[in-house]
């Protein structure tokens, strides 16, 4: 009889547990743009317009929650810790905004755009992994390709690689690492298509 009140007490235990948890509130992050950085146009300068994408992401991250490894070959996904927006949105986005502040555009525009808006340059992109741990850093390596935007004639084509360290052990520290690291690539990004078109884009 003892043994079967334990059992119970057991059970019930595990069902509180449960339901504590279905109850926990999601947190929802967001990848931040550059902040404190801006292009100054010259008289003699003028500006472009920059198409974003297509940009293609892994099916393992391309999902609501936020990803992590927890080994090499193992990965865990936070049910409470989301993405606010689809990551294949977010990162276009921020790539976008980015863009905008380190060069001298007439206007960004997310693919797919209308055909009687096609930029001067595009700029695709296949993300090949990005991966975080929780308190120790933060990942990304990407193809990249820049073309001119009537032709689609690639002029340079990169592979990069970035790494954050994640100061902390929640999401939000490994959202910013991110964010960081998109700020390198579209830093290099930004580089790249000044070298392209050094007439009509100005320097920092």
């Amino acid at each position: 009889m003892r043994g079967f009140f334990v059992s119970v007490g057991l059970v019930l235990c595990l069902v509180l547990l449960v339901g504590c948890a279905s109850d926990a509130p999601s947190r929802f992050y967001l990848l931040n743009p550059l902040t404190g950085e801006g292009a100054v146009q010259r008289a003699a300068e003028s500006c472009v317009s920059v198409g974003i994408g297509p940009i293609k992401l892994p099916e393992y991250v391309n999902r609501p929650q936020i990803v992590t490894h927890t080994t090499p070959n193992e990965l865990l996904l936070s049910y409470f810790d989301l993405w606010a927006e689809p990551l294949a949105d977010g990162i276009p986005r921020i790539l976008a905004e980015n863009v905008s502040r380190l060069l001298c555009t007439k206007e960004i525009v997310l693919f797919p755009w209308k055909p009687s808006r096609i930029p001067d340059y595009r700029v695709e992109m296949e993300v090949l992994h990005m991966d975080g741990t929780l308190n120790k850093t933060a990942s990304l390596e990407a193809w990249w390709c820049i073309s001119h935007g009537t032709n689609k004639k690639a002029r340079v084509t990169g592979r990069s690689s970035y790494s954050e360290s994640v100061a902390g052990q929640d999401y939000g520290a490994l959202v910013q690492a991110y964010s960081r690291i998109l700020a390198a690539l579209s830093r290099d990004i930004a580089e790249t298509l000044r070298e392209l078109g050094k007439s009509n884009l100005p320097t920092e």
